[in-house]
C-alpha cells in the first residue's frame, strides 16, 4: 500500500505552492515598506530608543567566548569522541581533534555548529519521551508500543532543533554542565542564521514570515532561526504537519518497527519536495527586489515628505474612525489587569539593575586601584574580560529575574504568547547589553579623559557612566514590561479589534494615490496606531 500515493503528494506540492505565492507577496510588500521605513529613517521621522550608553562597534570583541573539552555523540557512527570545543565571537562554534589544531595558522576544525533556531535541552531523556508520546499521538498508537529509548547520563545535554542534526554532549561533571549550557543558549540567541543581512531585508523577511503564518491561521507566538532558505522551509513542513502528515500517518499499517521506516521515507521525500521548491524560488525572489532596489530607492526618497504627510492625514482619520472601538476593550479586558501584574515583575527587574550596578561599581573600582594613565589599554583588558564573560560575569544580577519564572508561566496558561524563559532571557540579555555598553562607554570616557587631563579620571568617568547607566536601566525596565503586556494583549487585540476596524480601515485605502500605493500600507498603519495606543495605556499605568 502506497501511503504516499500520487494524491497526496500533489496535495503536499500545492500547499507548498500556495505558502510560497503567500510569502512572495508579503516579502515584495514589505521590502517596499522597508525602503521607505529606511529613507523615514535617515530622514529623522521615527527617532528609536534614547539609549544614553555608548554601544560597543560590532566586531569589537574578537577573543572566543569559550572553550575546553567535551564529548559529542557521532552524527553517523553514533560513537561517542572528546573533542576540543571553541566558541568564536561570531557564536559560531567549532570543534577540533585537539587544543593543538587550532593554534595553527589556518586552523580547520572536525565541524561547525551554526545554532540558529536550536534550543539546549538540559534533561535528554525527557525530551525523547516528549517526543515519542508526540509521534505516538500522530500515528495513532499505544506509547507502549514504540521501543525505550536509551537512557543517557546526567552530565549529557542536547542542542535541539526540532528538523535539524541535533547535538547530543556530555560533559565532565554537572558544574562543567551548566557552564557549557549556559554558553549554548547565550549562542543560540545570538547566533545569526539569515545570509543577507541588509536592514531591509532582515526587516522585510521577518514580517513576511509572521504575515504569511497569520494567513494560513497560525496566531501566536512562534520561535525560529536559521537560513532563509531553513526559515522558509520550516513554516512550510508546520503546515503540511498541520494539514497532512495525520492523514498519511493513519495509512500506515503493521507493527511499529515497519510503521517507523515508512515514516522516515515519507519524511525524506517531503522534504525533498520543500527544499527543490524553495531553494529556486527564493533565490529567484532575491534576486528581483535586488535588481528592483536601485529603481525604486531614489523616488522613494524623493515621496518621503509627501509619503508623510499623506500618512499623517490617514492616521488622524484612522484615529477618529477606530478609538471609540478600541477604547472600550481596552477599559474591559486590559487595564483592570496590567496593575495587579507589574506588581509581581517589578521588583525583580529592578533589583537586577541594581545588582548590576553594584558589580559594575567594584570592577571600576579594581580598575581604578591599577590605574596608570601611560598605558591605559593594559587595565582596559580586565574590564573586557569582565564584559566578554558578562553571561557568567552578571549572573547575582541576572538571577534576580529567575524569579518571575513561576508567575508568568501562571499567565501563560492564560496569555499564551508569554513563555517564561524567552520572556526572563530577553530581560537578561539586554541588561547584559547595558553592561557591555557601560564597560566601553567608562573606556571612552577614560581615553578622553586622559586627553583633556582631567583630575582623578576614574572618579570623574564612572559618574559620567553611571548617571547613563540609570537612564538606559529605566528605559531598559520600561521597555521590558511593554514586551510582556504587548505579548499579553496583542493576540487578543488581533481577534477582537482587528475585525471591529475593519469596516473603518477597508475604505481608507482609497484615500492613498495611485502612485503611493505601493508604498503605504493602510493595516500595517492601523498596527503602529494600535500599537501607539497600547504603549500608551501601558505607560502611564507604569509611570
Amino acid at each position: 500500500m502506497d501511503v504516499f500515493d500520487a494524491n497526496m503528494k500533489n496535495e503536499v506540492a500545492n500547499l507548498v505552492k500556495s505558502v510560497l505565492a503567500t510569502f512572495t507577496t508579503e516579502y515584495v510588500k514589505f521590502y517596499a515598506l522597508g525602503l521607505v521605513k529606511k529613507a523615514e529613517d535617515e530622514a529623522g521621522a521615527e527617532p528609536g530608543p534614547a539609549w544614553q550608553l555608548t554601544e560597543r562597534p560590532e566586531g569589537g570583541h574578537t577573543d572566543p567566548l569559550k572553550t575546553g573539552f567535551l564529548t559529542k555523540k557521532g552524527a553517523i557512527k553514533k560513537n561517542w569522541k572528546k573533542r576540543w570545543f571553541v566558541v568564536r565571537s561570531d557564536y559560531v562554534v567549532e570543534y577540533y581533534e585537539n587544543e593543538k589544531q587550532v593554534q595553527a595558522a589556518k586552523p580547520k576544525p572536525k565541524g561547525k555548529m551554526f545554532l540558529a533556531g536550536y534550543r539546549v535541552v538540559e534533561d535528554p531523556n525527557a525530551g525523547i519521551i516528549q517526543n515519542l508520546e508526540k509521534l505516538a499521538k500522530q500515528m495513532q498508537l499505544d506509547i507502549s508500543e514504540l521501543p525505550k529509548p536509551k537512557k543517557y547520563p546526567e552530565t549529557v545535554f542536547e542542542v535541539q532543533h526540532s528538523r535539524r542534526r541535533c547535538y547530543m554532549i556530555e560533559a565532565a561533571n554537572k558544574e562543567e554542565k551548566d557552564a557549557w549550557m549556559a554558553m549554548f543558549r547565550t549562542v543560540c540567541w545570538y547566533a545569526w542564521g539569515f545570509d543577507n543581512r541588509d536592514p531591509v531585508h532582515v526587516w522585510a523577511f521577518q514580517n513576511a514570515i509572521r504575515e504569511t503564518r497569520w494567513s494560513l491561521g497560525r496566531w501566536g507566538w512562534w520561535s525560529s532561526g536559521g537560513s532563509e532558505t531553513q526559515l522558509l522551509s520550516d513554516i512550510i513542513n508546520d503546515e503540511i504537519e498541520y494539514q497532512t502528515l495525520g492523514k498519511i500517518y493513519s495509512k500506515i499499517p503493521g507493527p511499529w518497527i515497519i510503521r517507523s521506516k515508512i515514516r522516515d521515507t515519507v519524511l525524506k521525500t517531503i522534504d525533498g519536495m520543500v527544499s527543490s521548491a524553495v531553494s529556486p524560488a527564493w533565490a529567484a525572489m532575491s534576486k528581483t527586489v535586488e535588481e528592483l532596489r536601485p529603481k525604486v530607492e531614489p523616488t522613494i526618497k524623493e515621496l518621503v515628505d509627501p509619503l508623510g504627510k499623506q500618512k499623517a492625514q490617514i492616521i488622524e482619520k484612522m484615529k477618529d474612525g477606530v478609538v471609540g472601538i478600541i477604547n472600550p476593550i481596552m477599559d474591559e479586558h486590559v487595564k483592570p489587569h496590567l496593575t495587579k501584574i507589574l506588581e509581581i515583575i517589578k521588583s525583580p527587574v529592578v533589583e537586577g539593575y541594581e545588582e548590576l550596578k553594584g558589580l559594575l561599581d567594584k570592577q571600576f573600582g579594581v580598575f581604578a586601584s591599577k590605574f596608570n594613565p601611560a598605558q591605559p589599554d593594559e587595565n582596559f583588558r580586565d574590564l573586557d574580560y569582565f564584559s566578554r564573560w558578562s553571561w557568567w560575569e552578571a549572573r547575582p544580577a541576572t538571577q534576580k529575574f529567575d524569579v518571575m519564572y513561576e508567575p508568568l508561566w501562571a499567565l501563560h496558561v492564560i496569555f499564551s504568547d508569554i513563555y517564561p524563559w524567552s520572556t526572563i532571557y530577553n530581560g537578561q540579555d539586554q541588561l547584559r547589553k547595558i553592561l557591555d555598553n557601560a564597560v566601553w562607554t567608562y573606556q571612552v570616557e577614560i581615553k578622553k579623559a586622559i586627553e583633556e587631563k582631567i583630575d582623578n579620571p576614574c572618579e570623574t568617568c564612572k559618574t559620567v557612566v553611571f548617571e547613563r547607566f540609570e537612564e538606559d536601566a529605566r528605559l531598559a525596565t520600561t521597555l521590558f514590561y511593554l514586551k510582556i503586556f504587548k505579548d499579553m494583549i496583542m493576540p487578543a487585540f488581533n481577534k477582537l479589534v482587528k475585525p471591529a476596524c475593519k469596516m473603518v480601515i477597508d475604505p481608507l485605502a482609497e484615500l492613498i494615490p495611485e502612485p503611493m500605493k505601493q508604498f503605504i500600507d493602510i493595516h500595517d498603519m492601523f498596527d503602529k496606531l494600535l500599537n501607539g495606543i497600547i504603549d500608551d495605556v501601558i505607560k502611564n499605568i507604569l509611570n
